[in-house]
């Protein structure tokens, strides 16, 4: 009842008010709610204007830059050109795809940059002078070789050629031509170390004034040691092969490029059913490579696309006075292109071609993602005719985005942010928000919190009052049982009922011994009481503490021994002298004992043992009865705790004895501890200190 009553009192007195403050405030709270989105979408529009930014600030860096290297470079004189100062401009700067040039009259010419092909007419054609003495070498070996098919004599004949040839051309066609020979005679070893030696000599000559040397030396190397069933080797040197085509090392013509990889896949194909454990993980890492070729073949189709319609660029541009009027954008074969056009320091304008995967996968994205961690939102990118470019983890249904468009200046691209769906309370919990909220979570959580203590604090007087209760019904059953035999013995000794003198000797002997108990538990009620109160004083003194524990454990011996008890004491004398109280120790003793013997179950062994340890004087009581669970060791002395009911219940006790020994140890600075398993006793040991601290 006196719960219920708490609960009630709380109710009316304070949750109803709260309850109706908190109606009456919840149409400000969805007030706040909606200033919280208006302010939300606010920030998302600021959020979507500053990607805009950042994205202009990028070109504006790239374009500036590229003015200030345009005065050192000159005018192409080929179609597709090289020049090491804008290679190297290019490549500090990843979101440009390409560089190109366009005179005042005529076609455009583009930057041969990372390119893995041209097509085939712009390829450069060899002009070595020594061509024509080349050419009757190789037409003399061509008739022993292919006319007469003397392999022999033909491989005699280029071998003796080979030392007088002067130039690198030459020497490449020669041994060119030297392997050929030793592959039909199948030396193959030989043929090896032949387009090893073409490899490390003359890997850029051109055979057909377009073919590079060094490719074909390491397609026919690979070709042999597959001959030689060598398949490690011969994916090692396609792997060679290919991470050279991917610096790229060769200008090829695209039927060249596309004969070359057809051979590469026709080797890998072979080496498949290959068992060398080796095998597998070089496949694995051609496959690797094939994947990053597709990426740089599709830039290059990207970049020739561009130059082969030169009509289109040049129709549909105009330079104009400022960086910003350069900018263009069109479309050719479904691609979109995004570039700049600037004025050079002679006639004609050269042009940036900007890189929308690069721009759109780290530019934009990392500005988004930027600002996402400033504050969360959503978000999507969407390109001129609606299609997702990118967009984030997680879109929210049935939420309208607020939409950023891209200028005219940048690329035709569109961002969609969408607000975090914050529910109404979700929304008064950002920094700064809803104050009354607050407040109330604030008064809600102090009434939870006193409406919980409270019910601990009558929970916990509850059962403190069941466990006096219990301890009051306990104790009138200890002070009853040696009452009554105090009192049926000494009336039948009064009428003279014992006739013979050593039944009266064993009746008066028992009225002591239960009186000795009875004074234990009147001793123990009191100086609990007094220790509860705080009022319980004692007598420190240093002296022997070995006498006292004798006399305790002799007496317990003596009145316990028609019950079968055996009571061992064990001592390594002589101990050093101990502060203590003797009647407090006393009683711990008889305690520890007194607990032993009753829980002692079946078994009839108590082992006491007092020795010296550090600076402690250490004595612990050790029976082989019921045990303690492990849960209840820290229990066992608070006060009126009785460890394990089930197993206790049939032995009397009042639950305040351990209680006293803890803070009888406690007084002298001591330590008890237990050890305790059920069905294998319990070790019950007290350290006291050899001087008080």
């Amino acid at each position: 009842m006196k719960k219920k009553g708490i609960i009630v009192y709380y109710a009316l007195a304070i949750v109803l008010p709260c309850l109706i403050l908190g109606i009456l405030a919840f149409r400000g709270i969805k007030n706040d709610h909606a200033l919280v989105e208006r302010e939300q979408r606010r920030d998302l529009q600021d959020a979507g204007q500053q990607v805009i930014q950042d994205t202009e600030t990028c070109f504006s860096s790239i374009e500036n830059s590229y003015l200030e290297v345009l005065d050192s470079i000159f005018i192409p004189r080929e179609t597709i050109f090289t020049d090491s100062v804008l290679q190297r401009f290019s490549a500090n700067h990843q979101a440009i795809a390409g560089i190109f040039f366009i005179p005042d009259a005529g076609f455009p010419s583009l930057l041969n940059n990372e390119l893995l092909y041209v097509p085939d007419d712009f390829l450069s054609v060899s002009d070595a002078a020594d061509f024509q003495s080349t050419q009757n070498i190789l037409e003399k070996g061509w008739q022993f070789e292919f006319r007469e098919n003397d392999y022999p004599k033909a491989l005699e004949f280029y071998q003796t050629k080979l030392a007088d040839l002067p130039g690198e051309q030459s020497a490449g066609e020669i041994l060119n031509a030297i392997a050929r020979v030793q592959k039909k005679l199948k030396l193959d070893d030989e043929a090896i170390a032949t387009y090893d030696l073409i490899w490390n000599n003359c890997p850029q000559v051109l055979i057909q004034n377009k073919i590079p040397l060094g490719a074909v030396a390491l397609v026919e190397k690979s070709f042999l040691y597959l001959r030689k069933t060598d398949t490690v080797s011969a994916l090692k040197t396609v792997l060679f092969l290919m991470g050279q085509i991917q610096k790229p090392m060769w200008e090829f013509g695209y039927s060249h490029y596309a004969n070359f990889l057809s051979k590469i896949e026709e080797i890998t194909l072979l080496c498949e059913n290959s068992h060398h454990e080796e095998t597998g993980d070089l496949l694995q890492r051609i496959l690797a490579i094939k994947d990053s070729l597709s990426l740089s073949e599709k830039h290059t189709e990207y970049l020739l696309t561009f130059l082969g319609n030169s009509e289109i660029i040049t129709g549909n541009t105009a330079s104009g006075n400022g960086i910003y009027n350069h900018r263009h954008k069109t479309r050719i074969n479904g691609k979109s292109y995004f570039f700049s056009l600037f004025k050079g320091h002679d006639n004609g304008q050269w042009g940036l071609i900007m890189d929308p995967g690069h721009i759109l996968n780290n530019s934009i994205r990392n500005s988004i993602l930027e600002k996402t961690n400033e504050s969360n939102f959503y978000w999507k990118v969407t390109g001129e005719h609606g299609e997702i470019l990118l967009e984030s983890e997680y879109l929210p249904e049935d939420m309208p985005p607020v939409y950023a468009v891209f200028p005219s200046n940048l690329p035709s691209l569109s961002l969609l942010l969408y607000p975090e769906n914050l529910r109404l309370f979700d929304s008064l919990l950002r920094p700064g928000k809803g104050l009354f909220f607050y407040i109330f979570v604030v008064i809600v959580i102090i009434l939870a919190f006193g409406l919980f203590f409270t019910l601990q604090t009558v929970n916990q007087e509850l059962h403190l009052s069941k466990m006096k209760s219990h301890f009051m019904s306990t104790v009138s059953h200890e002070f009853k049982s040696p009452l009554t035999s105090i009192r049926q013995m000494a009336e039948m000794l009064v009428r003279g009922r014992v006739p013979s003198p050593e039944k009266q000797q064993k009746y008066y002997g028992t009225i002591l011994q239960q009186s000795e108990r009875l004074s234990h538990l009147i001793d123990n009620i009191l100086d609990f009481s007094k220790m509860e109160e705080g009022q319980k004083s004692f007598r420190f003194e240093k002296t022997d503490i070995i006498p006292v524990v004798k006399e305790i454990v002799e007496l317990f011996q003596k009145h316990t021994e028609e019950r079968g008890f055996n009571i061992s004491l064990t001592i390594p004398e002589p101990l050093p002298d101990v502060v203590f109280d003797r009647e407090a120790i006393e009683q711990v003793m008889h305690n520890l004992l007194d607990n032993a013997c009753k829980y002692s179950d079946t078994s009839r062994n108590i082992e006491v043992q007092l020795f010296p340890k550090g600076n402690n004087i250490v004595f612990s009581v050790r029976d082989y009865g019921i045990g303690i669970r492990k849960e209840d060791h820290n229990k066992i002395f608070s006060r009126f705790y009785r460890a394990g009911e089930e197993l206790t219940q049939n032995v009397k006790g009042s639950g305040i004895g351990l209680t006293i020994v803890k803070q009888i140890v406690d007084a002298h600075h001591g330590d008890i501890s237990v050890e305790s398993n059920p069905d294998k006793g319990s070790i019950f040991t007290v350290k006291l200190p050899v001087s008080q601290k």
